[in-house]
């Protein structure tokens, strides 16, 4: 005897599902914990014994998200190293991947700063607090 899941009707009810529901879909909110600034910077990043020079789309106390680069793969860690506009110390951290396009040969991705260091923090937030 064969089964085909698809066929049959496994549901118990005929209810239709609330539109609230349907748009909850917990892939598509903002997961984000802290606000966004738009900021156009260049950031060295070291993968191993590799260099790159990546584009900011935009920064947070959380972490970057780089615009027109390909993509490293989720949970990749990687080192930073980006000067902010009138401050006088470089902000250097580790930072894991851990946005990426949806669609494959899409651009860009998102970071999660790990270590932070509480100067950088506290220069990062004059930073983001000073932006209009």
């Amino acid at each position: 005897m064969s089964t085909d899941r698809r066929s049959a009707d496994r549901r118990q009810s005929q209810q239709p599902v609330a539109a609230e529901r349907r748009t909850g879909e917990r892939r598509t909110r903002d997961r984000r914990t802290e606000a966004r600034t738009p900021l156009d910077l260049w950031v060295e990043e070291e993968k191993g014994n590799e260099l790159y020079f990546r584009r900011t789309g935009n920064v947070s106390l959380g972490g970057v998200w780089f615009e027109q680069t390909i993509p490293h793969a989720l949970g990749t860690r990687v080192r930073l190293r980006f000067a902010l506009p009138g401050v006088a110390a470089p902000v250097e951290t580790t930072a894991e991947i851990v946005n990426t396009p949806p669609l494959k040969g899409s651009l860009g991705m998102g970071l999660r700063f790990i270590d932070l260091s509480e100067a950088a923090r506290a220069a990062l937030q004059a930073f983001l607090d000073a932006e209009p």
